[in-house]
């Protein structure tokens, strides 16, 4: 009984980091390059101070790391990849 329910909260968990990982892109984070936005990939505000900057990078990170999602398989792990990459050039650009 205990394993069944365990199985299915690791089901869960598993169908809601896919949905999180293949959800649509939000407006204002397209990767062209005039449509990009480095404040909509970290979801702060234009006037948002350098701390606000790095504690929401910091905490993205944190979520999307592809360690975090090394056991899920590959494509999971390649989207979290691409999703780090996309917040690191993000912070990079608003903190020159």
């Amino acid at each position: 009984m205990i394993r069944a329910i365990l199985l299915i909260l690791l089901v869960l968990v598993v169908m809601r980091l896919v949905r999180r990982f293949l959800a649509p892109v939000r407006p204002g984070a397209e990767r062209d390059s005039q449509a990009w936005d480095p404040h909509a990939v970290l979801g702060v505000d234009r006037g948002a101070s350098p701390d606000e900057i790095t504690r929401a990078y910091r905490e993205l990170l944190k979520r999307y790391h592809p360690d975090r999602v090394a056991d899920l398989g590959p494509e999971l792990q390649r989207l979290a990849h691409q999703k780090t990459v996309e917040l690191q050039r993000a912070y990079a650009e608003l903190t020159r």
